[in-house]
């Protein structure tokens, strides 16, 4: 192994993290999704390199997660909002579902007494 080759190689791995960097800055800066595929392709590395580089992939982890900053109308949406939201969602959905099938028991009750009632009609002779 050569000393030049190393340094080579160090230089490279350097010019690839600051690329990442930067990427990773302006995502932040225009409200752009944050992921490692999308960091990957905006600074032109291969995803495997955030896990040979576990601090940017924890930059990267931080920055999903924290509030979007520079947005215009005020609303900050994070995962973690947006995780809480479908919490709420799914919690929506299941009293929702609950109370249906209440209202159809009760309707099935009401017409099975409606259908009994003829039926009884029917037999007595009143029509």
């Amino acid at each position: 192994m050569s000393s030049p080759m190393i340094e080579g190689r160090r230089a490279e791995a350097t010019r690839r993290r600051e690329r990442v960097v930067k990427a990773l800055n302006e995502a932040i800066k225009q409200g752009d999704s944050l992921s490692v595929s999308a960091d990957a392709r905006r600074a032109g590395v291969d995803r495997t390199f955030f896990y040979r580089h576990r601090d940017l992939l924890a930059q990267i982890h931080a920055a999903e997660a924290a509030p979007a900053v520079g947005l215009e109308s005020g609303t900050q949406v994070t995962r973690a909002s947006l995780q809480a939201d479908l919490a709420n969602a799914q919690d929506r959905n299941v009293r929702l579902t609950t109370r249906v099938r209440q209202l159809e028991n009760r309707l099935s009750e009401l017409l099975g007494d409606q259908a009994l009632e003829g039926i009884r009609a029917r037999r007595s002779g009143r029509h």
